[in-house]
């Protein structure tokens, strides 16, 4: 990611969910957010595909299609693989979302296995967005100092529980408190 990119995307999260009435530490539904956008969200299950290719990647190996984000008349579209959890649903389209904020130009991007085919900078830049709009820096800090546990994290902020425990370690929140901590009481 380019040099500054992490607090750019901090300050677009907090002014995206400002737009929809959030704080920071208010859990986010991203299907809101895509509304206030004027982005379609398609479920997998709703498309005319063939029953092989609903019962492929909806049952038989769901892992293999998140979601899409797809050229839709003058806009995108995206497509979400409803056959997957919630928190995994939430996740997918906040980081299809993420790439329409950041302008990531894209022919056809499908999310699979937690990856994309955007290029690796733009994925780099969209997971993180995806995680600020999800898990706010301010909001993971807030926690890490009430020692609340990422299952209470995942819980509050509808994800799941290795989204919340990595979304607390890579943002930085639990190091910042422990360093913090330790030298307030050195």
């Amino acid at each position: 990611m380019k040099r500054g990119f992490k607090t750019e995307a901090k300050a677009l999260a907090l002014e995206v969910r400002s737009e929809i009435g959030l704080t920071a530490h208010q859990a986010l539904d991203p299907h809101v957010l895509a509304r206030e956008y004027g982005i379609p969200v398609y479920h997998f299950s709703e498309l005319s595909v063939t029953p092989e290719t609903l019962r492929r990647y909806g049952v038989d190996s769901p892992q293999i299609f998140s979601g899409a984000l797809v050229d839709h008349g003058r806009g995108v579209a995206i497509v979400e693989n409803d056959f997957h959890t919630l928190p995994r649903r939430r996740s997918t389209l906040s980081h299809e979302l993420a790439h329409v904020l950041l302008e990531h130009s894209h022919e056809l991007s499908l999310t699979y296995d937690r990856k994309c085919g955007a290029a690796a900078e733009q994925e780099d830049e969209a997971d993180w967005l995806a995680a600020e709009l999800l898990i706010p820096s301010d909001a993971a800090i807030r926690m890490a100092w009430a020692d609340t546990p990422d299952q209470v994290v995942a819980q509050r902020f509808v994800v799941s529980l290795v989204y919340a425990q990595w979304r607390m370690n890579h943002s930085g929140a639990r190091k910042i408190v422990s360093a913090t901590r330790r030298k307030r009481a050195g």
